[in-house]
């Protein structure tokens, strides 16, 4: 047992009052001369030990009262308590919101589950406690406010279709609580603890506030999903050309002992799944493929403009990972203008694209290619597109520096004096770089003139930029940093290298600067200078900066509108799709998550919500015994009163008992 105001022990003193009192108390019978004498020493008797029995049961109770009001104001302490029989606490909630706690838990939705579990460990705060609330995709819903300000804050949590980082979570909410030593710290984690989104090793940061995690169910059942979409055309597509679509399917084990699996379970061996096309609102394809291959579906020949689809798959596990959506912008394919050797890898390839039809005769706009020499005339005059490659030889490289100022763009390459075989970032377009090495680059560098708007596209592994989109004079520029010769990079030999002069001519031209590939849900994007608002899925439209930072967090397809540079009326579509990794909600087990975040205390707690309550709030102080003791100190209130009412005693009758005596008190 302990107490929280031990002072007040101390009023147990005042116990020895009545016990002054009573001993100190005056005989109030009066003597009174009778010749029965033989009657009233029976009355007398009698009467006697009646009073001595009533003095002490009177005097025990006063006692005993006083007692219970001195342990009840000193606040005892018994046992270990329930969850709101905790000491002042500063806690963050962190409650799941991702796109894998939309599956079923028994017979309601997971995060429906967290969000009462959430409203239960509010409800076991003491008024004193302080509050942190964070998602896991999102901004902190509240900071430092009390229980019931966060059960507010709680309601305005909605489910995304996004991934979570629950590593990186938790590290910033336990460096939300205030580290000042004078309350006690915790991070409540409530979460299907999906392995995937563990991904992130939290660093070790020397901070010992206790994580309670809340561990459900395992997935009663599979979860089958569309993962991947890929547009054979690109985000942006030349008209006149066939185009299609791939699409692949991902199918996952019940259980927690089971590993993803990708492919499908061996009791799934066979299993198909059936997948549905859906372009601009009406059903365009249809495809079989077993769980975990991907099935080609072909496009409807599309009209030059905006097109939205999307690809269906029948409900298996979480519903949010059974759609994938996709958005497209088709137009006429532009004039290309090459200047440079006809029969180098870029000339090759150009003509490449211009015998598939890929590359038009003049319809909308000119791009310029220049390969190298820059020195004679001025290739780019009337392209609304000029791309620009080095020369190979850096000797020539002023003359190239030159070109580059001569049409206003603010940027120059430098010889680099390192040297070493680099890699390329995976590029946001329809293809892959993978394998692709860098020998040769220059260095490019802003002088002073360039824009906001300059993006670098395409990185080496350094974080160098290989390939830059700028601004001039209202005309698109491209900068490459390496020129296209297979002394100086793979990318010339390399299947990747027609895709990449097809990004180079469409995707990234006039044609398209914006988006260039789909995104996931629940991460950021920047939005286009252009920007002005932004229409979600639900028909919601909100304002919007251009060139901010923009969170999709349901998935389907977004329309972006503004005004473009020219004055005219700019609107594009991108598509926002559930992570691949969310398919897999196969959770972590405890000793992983224990090891996981080694060095702070780690308890779980579930899946049963009295297992949960019972987890929390680990620092408690035991259960408070003060309401009881008050309860005892108004039922001996209720018996000192009945004791201490006179006329109580009883008189002596005609042979010495029973009847009422009124010679005289004893108080």
């Amino acid at each position: 047992m302990s107490f929280l105001y031990a002072w007040a022990i101390a009023l147990g003193l005042s116990a020895i009052v009545p016990l002054i009192l009573h001993l100190r108390r005056r005989q109030t019978d009066r003597r009174v001369s009778f010749p029965a004498l033989r009657y009233l020493s029976r009355a007398e008797d009698a009467r006697s030990r009646s009073l001595v029995a009533s003095d002490l049961l009177l005097l025990a109770v006063r006692i005993g009262l006083l007692i219970a009001l001195a342990l009840a104001a000193a606040g005892p302490l018994i046992g270990r308590g329930g969850a709101r029989d905790h000491e002042p606490t500063d806690f963050a909630l962190v409650v799941d919101n991702s796109a894998s706690v939309g599956r079923l838990d028994e017979d309601r939705i997971l995060s429906e589950s967290l969000v009462e579990l959430a409203r239960a460990a509010l409800a076991a705060a003491r008024p004193e406690d302080r509050v942190w609330l964070f998602p896991t995709v999102g901004e902190p819903l509240a900071a430092g406010v009390s229980a019931g300000r966060a059960a507010m804050a709680l309601g305005q949590l909605r489910p995304t279709d996004g991934a979570a980082d629950l590593a990186a979570v938790v590290a910033r909410a336990a460096a939300a609580l205030p580290a000042d030593g004078e309350r006690r710290r915790e991070v409540q984690l409530l979460s299907d603890l999906q392995a995937s989104a563990l991904r992130t090793a939290p660093t070790a940061s020397g901070d010992a506030a206790p994580l309670v995690a809340y561990t459900p169910r395992p997935p009663a059942e599979p979860n089958g999903a569309l993962v991947d979409v890929e547009l054979t055309g690109g985000t942006t597509a030349p008209s006149g050309l066939g185009h299609g679509i791939i699409v692949r399917s991902a199918r996952t084990p019940a259980g927690l002992a089971a590993a993803p699996d990708p492919a499908g379970s061996v009791d799934d061996a066979g299993a198909e799944a059936d997948i549905r096309l859906e372009l601009d609102g009406r059903l365009a394809g249809a495809a079989r493929a077993p769980w975990g291959a991907s099935a080609i579906l072909g496009l409807p020949e599309l009209a030059p403009g905006l097109h939205q689809g999307r690809l269906e798959v029948d409900p298996a596990g979480a519903r949010a990972d059974d759609l994938r959506y996709f958005a497209i912008r088709v137009v006429p394919p532009p004039t290309v203008r090459f200047h440079g050797d006809a029969a180098g890898f870029v000339g090759l390839g150009i003509e490449t694209l211009r015998d598939g039809g890929r590359l038009g005769a003049g319809g909308n706009g000119v791009v310029a290619v220049v390969d190298g020499d820059v020195s004679v005339g001025a290739p780019w005059a009337g392209a609304e597109t000029v791309i620009l490659v080095p020369p190979e030889d850096p000797v020539d490289l002023a003359a190239f520096n030159q070109g580059l100022a001569s049409i206003g763009i603010g940027w120059q390459a430098r010889v680099d004096a390192g040297s070493g075989d680099l890699g390329l970032v995976e590029p946001e377009a329809a293809f892959s770089l993978s394998g692709v090495r860098v020998r040769q680059r220059y260095l490019l560098r802003a002088t002073g003139g360039g824009s906001a708007a300059d993006t670098a596209l395409l990185r080496t592994e350094d974080g160098e930029p290989w390939l830059i989109r700028t601004e001039s004079d209202g005309r698109m520029a491209l900068i490459v940093a390496s020129p296209l010769t297979v002394t100086a990079s793979d990318l010339p030999a390399h299947p990747a290298m027609v895709p990449f002069l097809e990004a180079l001519l469409v995707h990234w031209s006039h044609l398209a600067t914006w988006p260039f590939s789909d995104f996931g849900a629940g991460r950021p994007l920047t939005l286009p200078e252009w920007a002005s608002e932004v229409e979600s899925p639900d028909g919601t439209v909100r304002g919007v900066e251009g060139g901010a930072r923009f969170t999709p967090l349901r998935a389907g397809v977004y329309a972006v509108r503004g005004t473009g540079s020219d004055g005219a009326a700019a609107e594009t579509h991108f598509a926002a799709n559930v992570p691949e990794m969310e398919a897999d909600a196969t959770p972590v087990a405890p000793r992983e998550l224990e090891e996981l975040f080694a060095g702070r205390p780690v308890f779980t707690a579930g899946p049963d919500a009295s297992a949960w309550e019972d987890g929390i709030f680990r620092a408690r102080r035991g259960r408070d015994m003060a309401p009881w003791l008050i309860v005892l100190a108004l039922a001996l209130i209720g018996i000192e009163l009945y004791l201490a009412t006179p006329g109580r005693s009883r008189r002596p009758s005609a042979d010495g008992e029973g009847s009422e005596a009124t010679s005289g008190a004893s108080n």
